[in-house]
């Protein structure tokens, strides 16, 4: 399965890296200001930050872990974006 969401946001390299440094120390995490991979058990995360966006692109082979890893982007996510109103995590399946 493959998942994208794009959060439109001023933070964009801000949330990269917090979520990038959140995973550092359990996952194997590459990072950068502008883009990010997170090896997930069953998913990789690529992360991209641009001008006024975050976009998320998350592939994965076995559905049930790919889930739970959607679930813990989401939540990861909105808990950096709490104080920025409106932003939330919201994936758009792809396949």
């Amino acid at each position: 399965p493959e998942a994208e969401a794009r959060i439109a946001t001023l933070e964009a390299s801000r949330y990269l890296t917090e979520v990038a440094e959140a995973w550092n120390h359990t996952y194997p995490v590459r990072y950068d200001t502008l883009t990010g991979e997170v090896n997930l058990p069953g998913a990789q995360l690529v992360m991209t930050a641009d001008g006024d966006s975050l976009t998320l692109r998350l592939t994965g082979s076995d559905t049930s872990k790919f889930e739970t890893a959607k679930e813990s982007v989401a939540r990861h996510v909105d808990r950096i974006a709490e104080h920025d109103t409106g932003v939330r995590c919201v994936w758009h399946e792809l396949s």
